[in-house]
């Protein structure tokens, strides 16, 4: 076994690709060897994206815009892997949205927007991937992108930490199924990350400084240092991990200040 990161000629799917972790993810295959596919809903800022991967040395990528919420948008980006790979190694599903607002006002529209998106999303676009190609080919990797918020509950997170929590049980739930197709599925949990989500909050001095606080490492995570947990979950090095998380969080979930 080689005791690095190698994706040579694997096809790796990333949604959310846009911006923030997606992007940093992407980054991340690009440079080891991967043919990627970006996926996300904004295509000009998926263009940026292939700008950053391109640099990183990957010349084998596709932009394939995808809205999670459209189921038929997401049978669309299956094909058009089909079409142009003919197979799929690597599921990325990163594509998340989050809220801050008191679960009274939180509309039936609202609720399922954020469980559609990071919960119904995940299920059924790794539920046609591993159909139509993990499963058929014996092999795979999935690797869900949850939260320490699906640890524990968020006062004015409901939808979003009940959808991340859900993700945690889903990802054990597929790694039984599929383990017999050595299909394995994983989750990383980062902690709060500075990206488009979380700027709203940290225009909050009161929350930064609480973050802060409860966080050993006493700061919040960039982007680019939630990678190596997805790479290594998607590598050989984890061949005998599945149905497992691996949680990116300073230090908050396992020391209490």
């Amino acid at each position: 076994m080689k005791y690095q990161f190698d994706f040579t000629d694997k096809v790796v799917l990333v949604t959310g690709a846009s911006r923030g972790l997606g992007r940093a993810y992407a980054c991340g295959f690009a440079g080891l060897g991967a043919k990627l596919v970006l996926s996300g809903r904004d295509e000009k800022m998926l263009e940026e994206t292939a700008e950053l991967v391109r640099q990183e040395g990957c010349e084998d990528y596709q932009i394939i815009p995808c809205d999670v919420l459209d189921t038929k948008a997401m049978d669309h980006l299956i094909e058009e892997i089909d079409r142009l790979y003919g197979r799929l190694d690597i599921l990325v599903n990163n594509a998340g949205v989050g809220h801050k607002i008191p679960a009274v006002n939180v509309s039936p529209e609202e609720w399922q927007r954020v469980i559609g998106t990071n919960l119904d999303a995940p299920f059924y676009l790794s539920s046609r991937v591993a159909q139509r190609f993990m499963i058929p080919q014996n092999g795979g990797n999935i690797i869900n992108i949850a939260s320490m918020g699906g640890f524990s509950g968020i006062p004015g997170g409901a939808a979003y930490s009940a959808s991340k929590a859900g993700l945690l049980n889903l990802t054990r739930s597929l790694a039984g199924e599929w383990a017999k197709n050595n299909v394995r599925v994983n989750c990383v949990c980062p902690h709060y990350t500075e990206t488009d989500m979380v700027k709203p909050l940290m225009a909050y001095e009161q929350w930064m400084k609480l973050n802060t606080l409860r966080t050993p490492l006493g700061r919040l995570a960039q982007p680019e240092e939630t990678v190596g947990a997805v790479l290594f979950l998607a590598s050989d090095m984890a061949s005998y991990i599945t149905g497992d998380y691996i949680q990116v969080d300073g230090g908050s979930l396992g020391v209490a200040y």
